[in-house]
């Protein structure tokens, strides 16, 4: 049998995880490294950085907020 795994994905934008619809009227919500350590210790199995603007922006990888 298949187990359920929760992954969140965090949605960031200049350094804060944001919320929006389509990736417009992004709102901030927080710290990206505070809200992945609350899910880790809520059991997240994996959790997804995806940095809405580093393609447009022509930036690499936000390796520092990972680590």
């Amino acid at each position: 049998m298949l187990s359920k795994r929760i992954i969140p994905c965090l949605d960031v934008r200049d350094g804060k995880t944001t919320k929006g619809i389509k990736f417009k009227e992004n709102i901030d919500i927080g710290d990206p490294v505070q809200m992945a350590r609350f899910y880790y210790e809520e059991g997240a199995d994996e959790i997804v950085f995806y940095d809405i603007t580093a393609s447009s922006d022509r930036r690499d990888i936000m390796i520092d907020v990972v680590r």
